[in-house]
């Protein structure tokens, strides 16, 4: 097996699920699978569509599919063997891609808690000869530091 990259691994696997899909549209589609013709009662034969080798394609799915899952586990298995420094210890590649993924979901939904509350101060009275008074809504957190941190 060549060496390559991480990086070049999933480049090539992205290549191969490519052409697999291409190949498993071909082969579901029905007129790729069966064979039309005409057939003369004198025994002339007229070929109406162009016919699939679907044992040559067959096989070459079956390939490709091994192939995907080699490689696929081999990215996993660098991934979960090869580790880096951060700031919180020596974290795996996986790891690292797990965390990422937390840490992209929590901005996320906070940035959108940040959208979506806001500040208010509604006067209201509510019968003639009563104070006035304020329904004031605030959030219960300081939006500024929620911001520093997403920073």
């Amino acid at each position: 097996m060549e060496r390559s990259t991480i990086s070049q691994a999933m480049l090539r696997v992205s290549e191969l699920e490519r052409i697999y899909r291409d190949k498993m549209y071909t082969m579901m589609k029905l007129e790729n699978i069966v064979q039309e013709y005409i057939l003369e009662s004198d025994g002339t034969r007229y070929d109406c569509n162009e016919v699939v080798d679907f044992n040559r394609e067959f096989e070459l799915i079956i390939e490709l599919g091994q192939e995907i899952s080699t490689i696929k586990t081999n990215i996993s298995k660098a991934n979960n063997e090869n580790y880096i420094e951060t700031k919180n210890g020596k974290l795996s590649l996986q790891g690292t891609l797990n965390r990422i993924k937390y840490l992209r979901e929590q901005v996320n939904n906070f940035e959108n808690i940040l959208d979506g509350v806001k500040s208010s101060k509604e006067r209201k009275v509510d019968a003639a000869a009563t104070s006035v008074y304020y329904r004031v809504k605030e959030p219960n957190f300081n939006k500024k530091e929620l911001k520093k941190y997403l920073e």
